[in-house]
């Protein structure tokens, strides 16, 4: 039977959120309250829609025409067992890239001495973004959304690509979807207090 997980939203396919075509799914649920959260709907954890890990693996392995995919939040780790057989499903069945948003560092995820956290963090996982979002950090620099945040390869899948991060600019999508409006990758803060008014009666 296929453990259950809360999702907050899912992209098939966008080009925002790291190197080349990527599916984005975002886990439902976090305990960080950063400052300044862009999608501080992904917080409750109670909120989002809950769905099998099959369904979500199902719809990946539908797209024949992306090069990985890209996990976010919400938190990703709080959802540990659902992240790690959607991940492991998702590494058997294709030759897909992972990479990982996290409000965790490394060094806090291996301190939990969780056999499944350790794995995805070893195993089956690319490239991973650790660390919270400060507010007062945001420097709007490419692919992470403050200068604390780690860019941690974890493979050499990214090697070429780890340039591409922390780089001037940012590049973002929006998407219309079931949920209203989803804005995909990291807008700076004057983009997002924009995009965040002009939605804010929708």
């Amino acid at each position: 039977m296929s453990t259950k997980m809360r999702l907050y939203d899912m992209i098939l396919r966008t080009g925002a959120l790291g190197p080349g075509k990527r599916c984005a799914i975002w886990f439902q649920g976090c305990k960080k309250s950063c400052k300044g959260c862009m999608s501080p709907d992904s917080r409750p954890l109670q909120g989002g829609r809950c769905v099998s890990v099959d369904a979500v693996v199902n719809e990946v392995l539908k797209l024949d025409d992306i090069e990985g995919v890209t996990i976010s939040g919400g938190e990703p780790f709080l959802q540990a067992e659902a992240l790690y057989e959607m991940l492991d499903s998702i590494k058997k069945k294709t030759d897909l890239g992972v990479i990982i948003y996290t409000g965790y560092y490394l060094d806090e995820l291996k301190k939990m001495k969780n056999e499944k956290v350790n794995k995805i963090i070893t195993e089956l996982s690319d490239l991973i973004i650790d660390g919270p979002y400060i507010d007062e950090r945001n420097d709007s620099k490419s692919l992470r959304g403050s200068d604390n945040q780690g860019i941690n390869l974890i493979t050499q899948r990214y090697a070429k690509d780890v340039c591409k991060y922390g780089c001037d600019g940012r590049n973002i999508e929006i998407f219309q979807t079931d949920k209203g409006i989803t804005v995909v990758g990291i807008p700076d803060k004057k983009t997002l207090e924009g995009i965040q008014n002009i939605t804010k009666d929708l």
